[in-house]
This record gives structure tokens, C-alpha cells and sequence, in this order.
């Protein structure tokens, strides 16, 4: 059976950059949020490099990654912020998706079907929970429908929490599938 050692061990590497991310949003607040927000984002771009030997998807999602995290740096720029970060936020769910998909791919090459649509439902949710979220944003600035669409809001954020813990589970299980 055939086996993809560094996309693997690039998706373990992935996966415990998003244990470091939680730490991070824990300790928000404090230096040592930021100092893990950081090295998580740095496991998560070395995870993403490794990976690309294996296939490029993760190549492409690598220099999306490396352009998000560009335009993230420049909306502290206040002419380019608000359009960088749009951009950025899009790359992000772009990047997830190609991770997705990828990861799905090689999963069905190696007859794991069940790592292949844990993939793909992933990556549904994650889209579904995007695009609600900013059509629910964009109403809650009518009159009358804020308390509407902060509910659905709060019902999104909470979807979108799963939708996070199953792509840590997935990026877990392929990790240990692909090896």
C-alpha cells in the first residue's frame, strides 16, 4: 500500500498547530497568547512546506498561506486594512479547502473512503458556516433584524466550533492514515 510519510507528518505538525492556536485564544491577553498564536502559525506554514512534497495541493496552499499572512501584516496599514483582511479571511478558507481536498485525495488513493468524505463534510461545514455568517453580519445592520441575526450568529459561532475540532480530528486521523 502506498504511503505519504511527509504529508503525514506535515498534517501532525498541522494538527498540533491548531492545539497551539486553542492555547493561544486561552491566554489571549497576555504575552504568552501572542507568543503561541505565533508558533502556532509557524507549525502550521513548516506542516503545510512539508506536506507539499508529497503533493501540490499543499504547495498551492502553502503560498496562499504565505500571501494571507502578508495581507494580515498590511491591515495595519489603515488604507489597505479593511480589504487585505477581507482578502486574507477568503485565502484562509481557501487554504482550508485545498488542505481538505488533498488530504481527501490521498486518503481515496489509499482506499480510506472514510478519511476522504470526513474531508469533504470538513470543509461543507466550514464554507456553510462562512458564507452564513457574513449574510447574517450583513443583515444584522438593519433595523430590526440585529436581535435575528445575532442569534443566528451565535448559532454559526457554535457550528463553526465544531466544524474546527473536526478538522483538527481529521488532520489527526489522515496523519496517522497517510503514514
Amino acid at each position: 500500500m502506498r504511503s505519504y510519510p511527509n504529508a503525514a507528518r506535515g498534517l501532525g505538525k498541522m494538527f498540533w498547530s491548531q492545539i497551539l492556536s486553542i492555547i493561544a485564544i486561552l491566554t489571549m491577553g497576555i504575552l504568552i497568547g501572542l507568543v503561541f498564536s505565533v508558533v502556532s502559525l509557524v507549525v502550521y506554514l513548516v506542516g503545510l512546506y512539508q506536506a507539499r512534497e508529497d503533493d501540490s495541493g499543499y504547495s498551492t496552499a502553502f503560498l496562499l498561506a504565505i500571501v494571507s499572512l502578508v495581507l494580515n501584516l498590511l491591515a495595519f496599514i489603515p488604507l489597505l486594512g479593511g480589504i487585505g483582511s477581507l482578502v486574507a479571511s477568503i485565502l484562509d478558507l481557501v487554504v482550508l479547502y485545498l488542505v481538505c481536498r488533498t488530504t481527501s485525495l490521498l486518503a481515496h488513493s489509499i482506499n480510506r473512503e472514510d478519511l476522504a468524505r470526513q474531508g469533504h463534510m470538513v470543509w461543507t461545514i466550514n464554507i456553510v458556516c462562512v458564507v452564513i455568517g457574513v449574510i447574517f453580519t450583513v443583515l444584522g445592520a438593519v433595523p430590526g433584524l440585529m436581535l435575528v441575526s445575532g442569534m443566528i450568529n451565535l448559532v454559526v459561532s457554535v457550528v463553526s466550533l465544531v466544524g474546527s475540532i473536526l478538522y483538527m480530528v481529521f488532520l489527526y486521523r489522515a496523519s496517522k492514515a497517510l503514514a
